[in-house]
């Protein structure tokens, strides 16, 4: 197995962190090489403490690994906090603040301003990794256009890495797949495209506006319509009317803005029409922590809306699974006439990877059957009261049983066209991990590196409403069974019992607004 190798760059917003982050990427993306990325950051415009890790291989890669190989710190004193991160042989710099002291002060002082010291740094690190040299400046000049003095903080990066420093015994990149990199937002975006998309409406909210920016980006090319409304009630109300005269619609926020969304996912149940809800979870309550991780609004999807109707709830725990989910959403809105909420978080909308490439994958797009006004069909009534089957209003106890009966009798056939679970590892290991979204590749990446992983077998939710029964079968046929979340009050478990007999033996909880790591998994996994 190829070592993975983990970089992070470190330093105040408005340092150009991420934009060097993302240039590194496509660098290492374009050499051969598998990646995961992630990136933390307070919600600040200038100042504070952001940060852009990598990790990368010549294998597949699943997770940002937490320790580092290299460390950069484009201004002193950002280094210090992250000293639990470091392993004996990683290399720290930093303006005479770090292990390695790199003048980038003097170095800025030079190119005419301190802005310049994200692109020394690639330098740096082209040096550092044997990255090829004219590749890497064509790929700072396509960033930068003939910006020379960018290309000439590169080459002052570089020349000084080759003078004060050695190369990484870095394997050479042997991946020859033509890959893309995107962050998991613009992945689910591609997956909407993909099967049909016509009209985006979101009011913009960390973790999910990346989605929105994606789409705006790109609605000549994917010909939808994208709005952006004065608040989230205006936002579902506009997707759901738009979905009434037949258009396929989907709407993005996160868990703040969907609390003001639950009126129209319980008036699209009621009425019948399909809509998409891309909910993107960040630590609450209230404000919480907006620019942070959380998996904390499992059950508040599940039982967003009054009432007792069908809705589907699904979550993607990778780059590809959020482009098939982000298809599958859409389609199943369509098919049976109900809202879907597709859960993400900010670690998997706001992290990048390099994957195939979504443009050239096929539409998929499945029609709904119901009338649409305008275009010929009988004539319906769109209503929020309950209703018989032309829209009228009924209050009477059998007309409103069978009305209730229809909508649930849905349930049965939503359930044969949900994402079956995905089972990692022989159904014969002793132990079993069972978890849902993000946290997939952090236990993927930690189980590729244990010695005893032949112990354990890794069961994936993807479908987290309604619940598949066959998942009890599954996770009862183990001895042992362990219970990864990335909440506080183990959400997944409560929603297992509601459906079925489980007991789980031990479980991994982290709730700090991070992700976790494989080394935690590790750790807590052989505890």
């Amino acid at each position: 197995m190829n070592k993975v190798w983990t970089i992070k760059i470190a330093g105040p917003a408005g340092t150009g962190i991420k934009s060097a982050g993302l240039l590194l990427a496509k660098m290492l993306n374009e050499s051969g090489y598998y990646l995961q990325d992630y990136s933390e950051y307070p919600s600040l415009v200038r100042g504070g403490h952001n940060t852009y890790q990598v990790s990368f291989s010549v294998d597949k890669v699943y997770s940002v690994h937490k320790k580092l190989d290299v460390f950069i710190s484009l201004v002193a004193g950002h280094w210090q906090e992250h000293k639990s991160e470091f392993k004996k042989e990683t290399l720290v710099f930093a303006d005479n603040d770090g292990k390695i002291n790199i003048p980038f002060k003097e170095m800025c002082t030079q190119l005419g301003g301190n802005i310049y010291a994200n692109t020394i740094s690639l330098g740096l690190l082209a040096f550092l990794l044997n990255l090829d040299k004219d590749f890497a400046k064509n790929n700072i000049q396509e960033a930068f256009g003939c910006d020379s003095v960018n290309l000439k903080a590169f080459e002052m990066g570089y020349s000084w890495a080759e003078k004060n420093t050695k190369q990484l015994p870095v394997n050479k990149g042997i991946n020859t797949e033509k890959k893309i990199i995107v962050d998991g937002s613009e992945a689910a975006g591609w997956g909407l495209y993909k099967a049909g998309l016509q009209m985006y409406v979101a009011y913009p909210m960390t973790p999910a506006s990346g989605l929105l920016h994606f789409l705006a980006k790109n609605i000549d090319v994917f010909k939808i319509k994208v709005i952006h409304p004065e608040d989230e009630i205006a936002v579902a109300s506009i997707a759901s009317g738009a979905s009434m005269a037949g258009t396929r619609s989907a709407v993005g926020t996160s868990g703040g803005g969907f609390a003001l969304m639950t009126e129209s996912v319980s008036f699209d149940a009621q009425a019948g029409l399909g809509v998409v809800y891309y909910l993107s979870s960040r630590p609450g309550p209230a404000t919480g922590m907006p620019t942070w991780t959380s998996q904390g609004d499992l059950l508040f999807a599940v039982y967003s809306g009054h009432g007792e109707f069908p809705k589907i709830v699904l979550a993607a725990g990778d780059h590809e699974e959020a482009f098939e989910l982000g298809k599958l959403s859409l389609n199943l809105a369509n098919k049976f006439d109900i809202p879907v909420i597709m859960l993400s978080d900010k670690n998997l909308s706001e992290s990048s990877a390099n994957t195939s490439n979504f443009a050239k994958e096929k539409e998929e797009k499945v029609e709904s059957l119901k009338a649409v006004p305008g275009k010929g069909q009988k004539i319906k009534l769109y209503n929020s009261y309950e209703h018989d089957e032309a829209g009228f209003s009924v209050e009477g106890s059998k007309e409103s049983k069978k009305s209730t009966d229809l909508r649930l009798a849905k349930i049965a056939e939503i359930l044969k066209n949900m994402p079956k679970v995905n089972l990692f590892g022989s159904d014969k290991a002793k132990k079993i991990i069972v978890a849902w979204g993000s946290s997939k590749g952090a236990i993927l990446e930690a189980l590729k590196e244990m010695k005893n992983k032949e112990d354990f077998a890794f069961l994936q939710i993807r479908g987290m409403w309604p619940l598949d029964p066959k998942i009890g079968q599954i996770i009862n046929a183990f001895k042992e069974k362990i219970l990864v979340e990335n909440n506080a009050t183990a959400q997944l478990e409560t929603l297992l019992k509601s459906q079925m007999t489980i007991e789980f033996t031990k479980r991994i909880l982290k709730y700090d607004g991070r992700p976790f790591f494989p080394e935690e998994i590790k750790e807590a996994l052989n505890d």
